[in-house]
Formats: structure tokens, sequence, C-alpha cells
């Protein structure tokens, strides 16, 4: 496990944090990012609410 870094294990807390819903801005804090829109452009796509409205418009019924 010689790539594993403190930035491999940074970034993977904050995907499992984004697929449990955890909110951006909290991961946010937790990173100790001053900018939520950074922490969004990195990880948002790993939340369950991404892309969950585009998604919905695909559905019948």
């Amino acid at each position: 496990m010689s790539n594993v870094s403190p930035h491999v294990l940074r970034h993977t807390a904050a995907v499992h944090m984004a697929e449990a819903g955890i909110s951006m801005d909290e991961i946010a804090q937790y990173l100790g990012h001053s900018d939520s829109r950074i922490t969004a452009s990195t990880y948002a796509r790993y939340s369950p609410e991404h892309l969950r409205k585009a998604a919905s418009a695909l559905e019948f019924g």
C-alpha cells in the first residue's frame, strides 16, 4: 500500500461522506475548505442527490 497518501485518505473520506448524503457545506468544513464550491466541484458527483432532478425528468408515470 505504498501508493496510499494522506491526500488519498482525505479524498476517500470525503467521497464516503458525500455518498452518505452529508451536505457539501459540512464536508467543506470537515476538510477545511473556505469555500464549499471547491468541495462541490470535486465531490458533488458522489452525492446520491447529484443529478436526481435530471434523472427524475426521465421517469414515466
